[in-house]
Parts: structure tokens; C-alpha cells; sequence
């Protein structure tokens, strides 16, 4: 136990030996700076520490950004995807809403296109009247006409009224040329590259010019207006000629809004009418003695008045020619030969 004791104390009184030592040393010589390297160490350790907490908040955000980017990618390739299908559908919808109106002729070649039933027909009537002259007309014209179109004869079946649709055809085209022949008149004297005509003048001319259309077919033209005549056709008939005195007495430059309106055209049209049952049975050179019919009769129309009694006057007179025509073009078609 002595022992003991006293290990202990030798052990405490090394010690503290050590200890003064150490002071002393302290003391005599100046404290050693410590390593720069420690410092350099901690700093690079912090800003790994940073980092890697800004990687980590940035991670989210990336996320986020590439979510968005990929979000985004695949609307814009939906978008696409779906202008192309809308795409897709307009042009399929075009190219059904546009009809094929082609044909083929009996060669089996692809012809001209037509828009509608009405203009083909048209173009048959046109072909037809080529025709009028050997086949007269009748439905024998049409059929010849359309075969010159590459089409079948059987195409004649879309004319219900027969030679009645070519006369009708016929007229409407000639009303037709005439407006275009005045307006172009008209439109010179507007620029002043013309001057005008009188009215007496301008009717005359303008009815002879009406009139010399029918000379290719003046052989056949009685057949024409013996078709006219018929119960079916005397609507048509009427309404073209009422719609080419009308255009007639325009281009002559009236205006009138009054009972002149109504007598002026009542006029002209017994003089129309009756002109063109003279020029049937007229056999001067260039029906001449047609055109001095003409003559005599348009000053009538000039220098007519608005009364009420020249106008039931002009009506009784229009009225009276009219039947007239019809007695003398059944005298010329034989229609009227006892049986």
C-alpha cells in the first residue's frame, strides 16, 4: 500500500514537471501560425457544402424546366398532329364539294366540263341550229347537234319540249347579241367616239338588226313561229319579246315612267310583229321592201302621245296586228287550209 502511495505521488509530481516545462517553453518561444493549408481546407469543404445545396435546390427546378420542356414538346407535336388530321379533312372535304362534272364521249376521251345540265343543253341547242336548214325545228336538229359534241343521239331526251327548245334557244340568243350590239353602241357615244341617233333612227336600226338574224333560216322560220304559238310555249315567247322591246326602247334612251311607258312598247311591238310576217312573204333583193315597211311604221312610235285614248287606241291596233299575224302565219304553214 506504501508502495503504492507512493507511485502515485511520483506519477503526480512527473507530471506536473512536464507541465512547467511545457509553460516554459510557451513562454521563450512565440506561437507557431498555424498551417494555411487548415484554412484553405475548411473554405473548399464550405463551397463543396454550398454547392452542393444549390445543386440540390436547382434539382427541382431542372426537373421542373425538362417536365415543362417535354410538356410543351409533346403539345407541339399533338398541335401538329392535329393541323395535319384538320388538314387532312378540309382537303377531303374540298374534293367533295367539288362535284366532276366531265364527261366522255362515245371515244371514251375526257371532254370540256360543264357546270350544269342548263349549259349543256345550251350547247346542244347551239350545235343544233346548224342543223335547222336540213332537218328544220325538230328534234332531228337536236340529235345532229349533239353527235357534232361527241355526245349520243339519246342525249335529246333531256329536251322535253322538242323543236320548241331550239326556237326559244334561238331567240334568246339573238335578244342576247342584240343587247350587246347596243351597249357597245351606247358606251361609244358616252366616250364620245359616236354620235347619237335619233330615236326614229335609233328604232329602225335597231329592229332591222333584230330582224336580219332570222335570215339564215327564214325558209324554216314559219315552222318556228307556228311552235310559238303553241298553248306551252306562248309564256316563253312572250317574255323574250317583251324583254327585247323593253332593252330596245332603254338603249333609245327612255326613261318615261307613265302610261308613255306602256304605249311606246305596246307600239313597238305590233311594229316588231308585223315587220316580221312581211319579211316572210317579202321577195325584194335584201328584203328592201321589209325595210320601207319599217320605215313607215316607226314614226308612228315617235311621235306617240300619253293619252288615255291613243293608248286604248295603240292597244286596239296592237291587238288587231297580232291577230293579223296569226291568220297570215297560218296561211303560211297551211294550218289554216280547209279540210
Amino acid at each position: 500500500m506504501a508502495a503504492l502511495l507512493r507511485g502515485l505521488r511520483a506519477g503526480g509530481a512527473l507530471r506536473a514537471v512536464r507541465g512547467l516545462r511545457e509553460l516554459r517553453g510557451a513562454v521563450a518561444a512565440p506561437a507557431a501560425p498555424k498551417p494555411p493549408c487548415s484554412s484553405l481546407t475548411r473554405g473548399f469543404h464550405r463551397a463543396a457544402l454550398r454547392l452542393q445545396d444549390e445543386t440540390k435546390a436547382d434539382n427541382p427546378a431542372s426537373s421542373s424546366s425538362s417536365s415543362s420542356s417535354s410538356s410543351s414538346s409533346s403539345y407541339h407535336e399533338h398541335y401538329q398532329a392535329q393541323s395535319a388530321e384538320q388538314d387532312t379533312d378540309t382537303t377531303a372535304s374540298d374534293k367533295t364539294e367539288i362535284p366532276n362534272t366531265s364527261y366522255q364521249d362515245q371515244s371514251g376521251e375526257q371532254g370540256e366540263e360543264y357546270e350544269t345540265e342548263e349549259q349543256l343543253q345550251a350547247r346542244i341547242l347551239t350545235a343544233a341550229l346548224e342543223f335547222v336548214p336540213m332537218y328544220g325545228w325538230s328534234m332531228e336538229a337536236i340529235g345532229a347537234g349533239a353527235e357534232t359534241l361527241g355526245l349520243s343521239s339519246a342525249s335529246t331526251g333531256m329536251f322535253y319540249n322538242g323543236g320548241g327548245d331550239l326556237v326559244l334557244h334561238f331567240i334568246a340568243q339573238c335578244n342576247s347579241q342584240l343587247t350587246q350590239i347596243l351597249a357597245e353602241q351606247h358606251n361609244q357615244v358616252q366616250l364620245g367616239q359616236a354620235e347619237a341617233k335619233e330615236t326614229a333612227v335609233f328604232l329602225r336600226d335597231a329592229v332591222e338588226t333584230r330582224l336580219r338574224m332570222y335570215i339564215p333560216y327564214i325558209e324554216t322560220w314559219p315552222q318556228a313561229m307556228s311552235l310559238l304559238l303553241l298553248p306551252h310555249n306562248i309564256p316563253d315567247s312572250l317574255k323574250h319579246l317583251s324583254a327585247l322591246v323593253d332593252d330596245i326602247w332603254y338603249y333609245a334612251g327612255d326613261r318615261s315612267t307613265d302610261m308613255n311607258w306602256y304605249t311606246k312598247r305596246a307600239a313597238l311591238t305590233g311594229i316588231f310583229n308585223t315587220t316580221e310576217l312581211v319579211m316572210l312573204q317579202d321577195t325584194s333583193p335584201d328584203f328592201q321592201d321589209t325595210w320601207n315597211f319599217l320605215d313607215n311604221r316607226i314614226q308612228d312610235v315617235v311621235n306617240m302621245a300619253s293619252t288615255a285614248k291613243q293608248v286604248q287606241s295603240t292597244g286596239e291596233a296592237v291587238a288587231q296586228g297580232l291577230m293579223g299575224a296569226a291568220v297570215t302565219l297560218k296561211n303560211l304553214t297551211g294550218l289554216n287550209q280547209k279540210r
